[in-house]
């Protein structure tokens, strides 16, 4: 990638990054957008908020703000809010989910919180002994630990439930991964628009079927999918 000025934002250059340009970065802009459909769906399916669904209610405005973010974040680069709107609320879903899962599984919150504890000990870890030059593989990492943090407890409550809607998870967890791959593989400069935007396109994918199997599992009428799961929140 050629010498470029830095961006207004303070935040890194992707591959496909321009600042020669009014949109920086035009296909990261519209990936990054694409994440206000499941947003807006979950919004409308849920009419704003659905008491029997607080968690996913709760987990839906934090995607809606992250789309907010992501979208202007990429297409401009201008205002560095919008950077943390962009990482932010995921981290935070990410964080939920652990805990909410947790909850699922054991029915008590206190393991829940521990085991944010010991992420946010392994987090710190990361940015102690990752060398600052490569903070894009920091970064991958840091998504990477969040979602094992949410893996161990989702898996355990999938074997109780007899494996009730694995599909959906598993298919979650193969985007996820696949969302990863592209994202640390930007800055290999494969392609001259890079690869950030399959992040954001499998990433959204991810989403989609982990909300869909969150939704199923509170559902009251699917009470029956696991013997002694917490169905409430």
């Amino acid at each position: 990638m050629p010498f470029q000025l830095r961006p207004a934002d303070g935040g890194m250059l992707y591959t496909e990054t321009d600042l020669h340009h009014y949109l920086p970065e035009p296909l990261n802009m519209i990936t990054a957008a694409l994440f206000f459909i499941p947003a807006v769906y979950w919004l409308i399916k849920l009419k704003g908020f659905n008491r029997e669904h607080v968690f996913l209610s709760v987990a839906t405005y934090l995607l809606l703000i992250a789309s907010i973010g992501g979208t202007i974040y990429h297409g401009l680069r201008q205002w560095r809010i919008f950077i943390y709107m962009d990482w932010v609320p995921i981290a935070l879903l990410c964080l939920m989910a652990s805990v909410y899962f947790w909850h699922k599984l054991l029915g008590k919150w206190y393991y829940g919180m521990l085991a944010l504890l010991i992420f946010i000990g392994v987090v710190t870890g990361i940015r102690m002994f990752m060398p600052l030059r490569d903070i894009q593989l920091a970064i991958s990492l840091n998504y990477g630990v969040m979602v094992v943090m949410v893996v161990l407890p989702l898996a355990l409550l999938l074997n109780r439930m007899q494996w009730r809607n694995a599909g959906l998870v598993a298919a979650s967890l193969l985007s996820f991964a696949v969302a990863l791959f592209f994202r640390v593989a930007d800055k290999w400069q494969w392609v001259s628009i890079g690869t950030h935007f399959l992040w954001h396109f499998f990433g959204v994918v991810a989403t989609a079927a982990i909300f869909a199997f969150i939704y199923r599992l509170n559902d009251p009428a699917s009470s029956e999918s696991g013997k002694n799961v917490n169905v409430s929140i």
